[in-house]
């Protein structure tokens, strides 16, 4: 498929996904609607084992489309924030990892964008933050949810309250950021993350991640057995022998997602 805002690749068993929407790759509607195309794609192709998301310039996304936001009314508004959102969910709901390579800044939209994926690296020169109330605005794709359930909720609310940026250091102190590495090398670092990602057991990791969304979800008992049906699901699984044989055996296994 040919897209406008995002050029989409693959290395080995990893898709990656870049943001190309000029001068700070603005998140329009139309750019999430993008992302979603392309991570629907990777979700239906069995060779794809983890999804890369970064930007390209100085930004990874700076936030939303300040200039189409002049042109909404509230209903519109609405309907902009839901197609966000559900592109979000998207990613959110993959059946693979997904890594958010933060070439650069992370604000409004973008912060949003990033809490959406699965392990965020960022930068060392990235700011993030959720700048919405300096708008006048709150955030409307699930920021205010998202940020609260990832870092303590009175920071949390520091950070929606204030519109404050925050450095990735900073964002790596507070547990929002996973990773921080030098300028120029969140690429290098997530395609690393996902060639140790791809080496494991594709359905175990699908399992993994479908286990830790459960438990965020339910209550802790509800969280418990939704692990195990999953957990007991994989011993009928070739890869599970897989893993077994090639444990027993001292090799490394050879896993087909199968």
């Amino acid at each position: 498929m040919a897209y406008k805002f995002i050029h989409v690749g693959h290395i080995g068993h990893a898709c990656t996904v870049r943001i190309d929407n000029p001068p700070v790759n603005a998140l329009h509607p139309d750019v999430a609607d993008e992302i979603m195309t392309a991570a629907k794609a990777a979700e239906s192709d069995p060779n794809v084992r983890s999804l890369v998301l970064t930007g390209t310039g100085r930004c990874f996304v700076a936030g939303g489309d300040i200039r189409y936001f002049t042109s909404l009314n509230r209903v519109a508004a609405e309907e902009m924030a839901l197609r966000v959102q559900a592109m979000q969910e998207v990613l959110f709901r993959l059946r693979m990892p997904v890594i958010a390579a933060l070439n650069g800044h992370a604000l409004g939209g973008g912060c949003e964008l990033m809490m959406a994926c699965d392990i965020p690296i960022a930068e060392e020169q990235a700011m993030i933050g959720l700048t919405e109330v300096r708008l006048g605005l709150i955030p409307g794709a699930g920021g205010t949810r998202m940020l609260a359930r990832l870092v303590p909720l009175a920071t949390a609310k520091r950070l929606l309250f204030t519109g404050d940026r925050i450095t990735a250091q900073e964002a790596k102190n507070i547990g929002l950021i996973d990773q921080v590495v030098p300028t120029g090398e969140s690429m290098a670092a997530a395609l690393a993350l996902a060639e140790s990602i791809n080496a494991a057991g594709p359905l175990a990791v699908a399992a993994a991640k479908q286990s830790a969304i459960a438990g965020l979800d339910h209550s802790l008992d509800e969280g418990h057995r939704r692990e195990a049906a999953l957990f007991s699901a994989l011993f009928d699984t070739a890869d599970h022998k897989e893993g077994i044989e090639a444990f027993l055996a001292r090799r490394t296994p050879n896993f087909q997602g199968k």
